[in-house]
């Protein structure tokens, strides 16, 4: 496994990028961390991740959801706010990792919520948010 403590946020970001292996649900979850941008310079969130070195040399990481979620339960990455929601958004796209919208979404910015739809969009595979006029 790969300590990614010492990691700049530009080579956590590019290690997390390269572990999506081209899923989009994976690759919005990446998206939205970039650009949410707290997680990527918060140490606190790196002692979670997985990574390790592929066969061409590339480093990747991903998120051990598990993990993530106890520390999340335990108040190791903060109390419950704004960031907490977004981390929580970005763990149910990786996976097995259920939220209720209404409790997670709740009192969010607008700009956050912004990012977390379009993230949404992102997971099924569209590049741009689509008019619901047709």
């Amino acid at each position: 496994m790969i300590d990614f403590s010492q990691s700049s946020s530009a080579e956590f970001l590019q290690a997390l990028q390269a572990g999506t292996s081209g899923l989009w649900a994976l690759e919005a979850g990446v998206w939205l961390l970039e650009h949410h941008g707290v997680w990527l310079q918060d140490p606190r969130l790196r002692p979670y991740v997985d990574g390790g070195v592929q066969e061409d040399g590339t480093v990747w990481a991903g998120f051990d959801v598990k993990r993530v979620d106890a520390a999340i339960d335990a108040g190791a990455l903060g109390e419950w706010g704004e960031d907490i929601a977004v981390l929580c958004f970005i763990l149910s796209l990786c996976g097995d990792y259920p939220i209720s919208l209404r409790y997670n979404c709740e009192n969010l910015s607008k700009e956050t919520l912004g990012l977390m739809s379009k993230a949404l969009f992102l997971a099924n595979g569209y590049e741009e948010p689509r008019s619901l006029d047709g």
